[in-house]
């Protein structure tokens, strides 16, 4: 059967605390339901993903929405997946081509060096070009003249032509350079071409195969495959996010915008061009236990229902190859009759117990490697060597079990042997010692079955239902010649599987996979450390509650490991603007603008941008709000509000009886100017003293203007004691003033600690 490979592409990627799962989608209009079951292919994956977690479904594509998805999940049907690893192929090139291309280049190559030799040996020439020196005449005589004139412009040619010679050098070399770096080019194509099929480590991807059932192909309402795509989910590691938010108030209409963006990273091998995106807190690797919902029944008992479980599969599978084994002996003694027929000597078949339960067997490796050269042993030579078997248990293994050693020795012994009870000093035929060689090579395999390393046994293979029915697709049956797993399911090692899809590429592999696996795995890492300041770990705010932030529009983040902020929606809520002070403490106004979550999600801790008509103010580290739930921003200080606060005191002595008191009388005056043009809601704290429970003072409030109401700070927490707010509005340009008159009244002789006056 042909496997379609299908052209996919990034539609959706939903983000963790840790990892995303990314779905991929491909059109199936390359396919035509020409049988009932097709298998299609999706390459170029990244190596990181989780293999356990691909999930493959055909819908309807988005350009036909009238296919519903019941309609299409009846007829086309996922029947299997499996995933792999593909190596992209490599360029065709053509050998003879190439070899004349390189040919050509040799000799450019050829050709410049020997211009370069040739250009030397006229340096060399030239350095052996001396100018003559002047002549010396006789003694006593008129020395001869000079030929000033023909040295100079010897000296002269000697010197123009050596930098001729030079720089065309120099260029000759750049152009050698250049034709020598084109032959390596040529030749190394030449020695990718001929090794092809030797796959590179940076080369290999995953791939996912699925096989789809399609139901009876002659139906007419068979959906047409250009109205169909494939949807692949994978789940991959190497993504993280962190909320970050921007706040824009209105001033005029008392609203807000808020805008929900993230900052995410992913280093998953694939860029992120145009998809979807979703930001999840769930734990997407983590294990849940459904809760069970017991039912209360009212009346009569009745009998519980059994739970369905996984039930073992039943014992005694072995009796269903007792006709498997007796055909194999069957056609071993037919064998052995017809070879007795040829030789005219009687033949028994030889036969191997079982080597189940031996823990150690050194010397059997030995026997089976001479029985691989048993064509060119005698008989007598065959018999020395498993002779030695029957040695006692002490001189083979300490740890043999003397009944185990005396049963194999029992079988070798009486195989061996010749009928007649003696053994024949004569060697036997050629055919019957082949016999008993074939004999002990075929139960070597299965010996070596039942060692593990160091001659341990094996363990049997435990079914683990929970986990391994997921991958009934890949589980296979041993063959029956295989004694200990035969009639079991087992899955391969992931290994083998993997080199199974490569054969498929007719590519050879020079590299240990698990490593390229595990480096995937290692770069897909993201850096832990927060991008900014106020980000906050998801994980620790949402505690046992998940929710998803669906993205309104397409994004792009590249496979970098890098931040990137990105928007997701944004939503408009009223707002209400108040602001406090605490004119004992502080003559600043806040501003508070007051608002409810207009999500049904919740709004995680975290940095938010706030402008104010347009232009930005601060920013800070909003707390955790719930869906729905109510939220302050604070948004400064208001510098068109203007609050002043005086005190005045005085001390009196009430009566001039023998037990007299001293009165402690504090005015406190608040004046506050609104200079804005609008309506404003300010809520003045105050605080008077509070005497303690063993002290002889007592504190009372003698006149308030306006009335104030008892404040406590329960919602910061930090509960305070003696707490009044006045909660007023002061029109637009106008003017409040507030009074508050308390006294503390304290024996004559008692004074207060750090004095009488509390107002500063």
């Amino acid at each position: 059967m042909s496997i379609v490979q299908l052209t996919s592409k990034i539609d959706k990627a939903k983000v963790y605390a840790q990892g995303s799962t990314v779905t991929r989608l491909a059109s199936l209009s390359a396919i035509s339901w020409q049988s009932e079951s097709i298998e299609v292919e999706i390459i170029g994956l990244p190596l990181a993903i989780d293999d356990a977690s691909v999930r493959v479904r055909v819908e309807s594509s988005a350009a036909n929405e009238n296919v519903s998805a019941d309609f299409v999940a009846d007829r086309v049907i996922v029947a299997d997946v499996r995933v792999g690893l593909s190596v992209s192929p490599p360029p065709e090139v053509s050998l003879s081509s190439l070899e004349a291309v390189i040919q050509t280049a040799k000799a450019e190559v050829d050709r410049l060096e020997d211009l370069r030799s040739a250009i030397d040996l006229e340096i060399l020439i030239l350095n052996e070009l001396h100018v003559p020196d002047r002549p010396i005449g006789e003694e006593g005589k008129t020395p001869p003249p000079s030929p000033t004139g023909a040295r100079l412009a010897l000296a002269n040619f000697k010197d123009e032509q050596k930098q001729l010679r030079v720089l065309e050098k120099r260029e000759l070399q750049e152009k050698l350079r250049k034709a020598q770096e084109h032959l390596a080019d040529l030749q190394q194509q030449q020695f990718l071409a001929s090794n092809a099929n030797v796959a590179k480590e940076h080369e290999l991807r995953k791939t996912i195969i699925a096989r789809l059932h399609v139901g009876n192909i002659q139906t007419p309402a068979l959906p047409s495959p250009d109205n169909l795509q494939l949807v692949v989910e994978y789940f991959i590691d190497g993504a993280r996010w962190t909320p970050t938010y921007v706040c824009r108030l209105n001033s005029a209409t008392n609203t807000a915008a808020i805008a929900v963006r993230a900052l995410i990273a992913q280093r998953t091998g694939e860029d992120w061009n145009g998809v979807k995106i979703e930001l999840s807190t769930a734990t997407p690797t983590g294990w849940c236990e459904l809760p069970e919902l017991p039912s209360l029944r009212l009346g009569r008992s009745q009998t519980l229902p059994r739970k369905k479980a996984w039930r073992n599969p039943p014992k005694g599978a072995e009796l269903l190859f007792e006709d498997y084994d007796h055909q194999k002996q069957f056609q071993d003694n037919e064998q052995v009759v017809q070879l007795s027929d040829l030789t005219g000597e009687p033949m028994e078949i030889p036969t191997i117990n079982q080597l189940i339960g031996i823990p150690k067997f050194p010397f059997f490796k030995r026997i089976v490697t001479h029985l691989e050269r048993r064509e060119e042993l005698s008989f007598s030579e065959l018999e020395t060597l498993l002779g030695e078997v029957s040695k006692p248990a002490s001189a083979v293994n300490d740890s043999f079990d003397d009944m185990e050693t005396m049963m194999i020795t029992a079988s070798f012994s009486k195989n061996v042997a010749p009928q007649g009870g003696e053994r024949s000093a004569s060697p036997k035929s050629p055919m019957m010692v082949r016999s008993i060689g074939s004999q002990a090579v075929r139960m070597a395999p299965q010996a070596d079955e039942y060692r593990g390393r160091g001659g341990d046994p094996i363990p049997e293979p435990i079914f683990d239902p929970s986990a391994d029915i997921k991958n009934y697709g890949l589980m296979r049956l041993a063959e029956p010649s295989n004694t200990r797993q035969r009639g079991k399911l087992s899955i391969p090692n992931p290994r083998t599987l993997y080199l199974e899809s490569l054969l498929r590429w007719q590519m050879k592999v020079n590299f240990e996979i698990e490593t390229v696996l595990q480096t995937a795995f290692d770069r897909t890492f993201c850096n832990q450390v927060l991008p900014r300041f106020g980000s906050s770990n998801i994980r620790k705010e949402v505690g046992n509650f998940d929710f998803v932030y669906l993205g309104t529009g397409r994004i792009d983040v590249p496979s970098d490991g890098q931040y990137h902020s990105v928007a997701l929606l944004q939503e408009n809520a009223e707002i209400d603007i108040r602001y406090i002070v605490v004119p004992r403490e502080d003559a600043n106004v806040f501003r508070i603008a007051q608002l409810r979550n207009p999500l049904n999600a919740p709004l995680l801790l975290g940095l938010a941008d706030i402008y104010v008509d347009g232009q930005y103010i601060l920013s800070k580290t909003i707390a955790t709000v719930p869906p729905r739930g109510q939220m302050e921003l604070a948004l400064g200080v208001e510098q068109s509000i203007k609050v002043a606060r005086n005190t005045s005191f005085k001390e009196v002595r009430s009566g001039m009886s023998l037990v007299s008191f001293n009165e402690l009388r504090h005015s406190i005056h608040i004046a506050i100017a609104n200079r804005m043009g609008r309506v404003a809601k300010i809520e003045v704290r105050e605080r008077i003293p509070i005497p303690q429970p063993d002290a002889k003072v007592d504190v009372s409030v003698t006149q308030v203007t306006p009335p104030w109401e008892k404040y406590e700070q329960q919602e910061r927490n930090t509960p305070i004691k003696g707490g009044y707010r006045w909660q007023i509005e002061v029109p637009a340009g106008g003017e409040r003033e507030l009074i508050a008159d308390y006294t503390i009244k304290t024996f004559v002789e008692n004074e207060l600690v750090n004095g009488n006056r509390r107002e500063e």
